[in-house]
């Protein structure tokens, strides 16, 4: 896999670690992807979706995150690190 795939499945994890409230219990999670649209999509049983896309001119990825239904997240990207940080409830 190229260098900036497991970057961004480290972010995915990431994310959804800080997206999923600590008693929730298990949530799995399937990240796959999406050639034809450039993008990697991630899916949990929860409902908490993402979706990821290389931007060439920054040469970074940027997350879009869905909250679970009935749940709202907040954060903010980290600019020492360029992560996303929040919690969904």
């Amino acid at each position: 896999m190229p260098h900036h795939t497991w970057r961004v499945l480290t972010l995915v994890l990431l994310v959804l670690t800080l997206a999923t409230p600590v008693l929730a219990g298990s949530v799995r999670c399937t990240t796959y992807d999406e050639k034809s649209l450039r993008r990697l999509r991630t899916l949990c049983d929860n409902g908490t979706r993402a979706t990821h896309t290389y931007n060439k001119t920054l040469s970074r990825w940027e997350s879009t995150i869905t909250a679970p239904p009935g749940e709202t997240c907040t954060g903010r990207v980290n600019p020492r690190t360029q992560q996303w940080e929040g919690r969904c409830r």
